[in-house]
């Protein structure tokens, strides 16, 4: 339900790091998303526009709006559910090439 526009920082840092800006993909609905987890050593994440609400795994969701961010640790499963139509995330990780492992509930 998400789609990512590359801004070529990881190309053109030969992989040093990554940043992407995400969307809710049109005509998506802001149910959850599967269940993903990564090998990277820094996965940041700060909200553009919009809202949407965070799961980790055995932690509470957190809603998150525009302005807050939040960091993922390798390894950890998390999920995003109901987001919003506006919804705008800028990702940024470190390295930039990195695994992510999708799994459903």
């Amino acid at each position: 339900g998400f789609v990512c526009r590359d801004t070529t920082i990881n190309d053109n840092t030969k992989g040093v790091a990554s940043v992407q800006v995400v969307r809710r993909a049109e005509g998506a609905e802001a149910g959850n998303s599967l269940w993903a987890s990564h090998d990277t050593d820094i996965l940041f994440t700060f909200v553009m526009e919009g809202s949407v609400t965070l799961h980790g795994e055995g932690r509470d969701p957190y809603e998150l709006e525009a302005g807050d961010a939040f960091v993922i640790p390798p390894g950890m499963k998390t999920r995003l559910s109901d987001g919003s139509a506006d919804l705008e995330l800028l990702e940024v990780s470190l390295p930039g090439t990195f695994n992510t492992k999708l799994e459903e509930a």
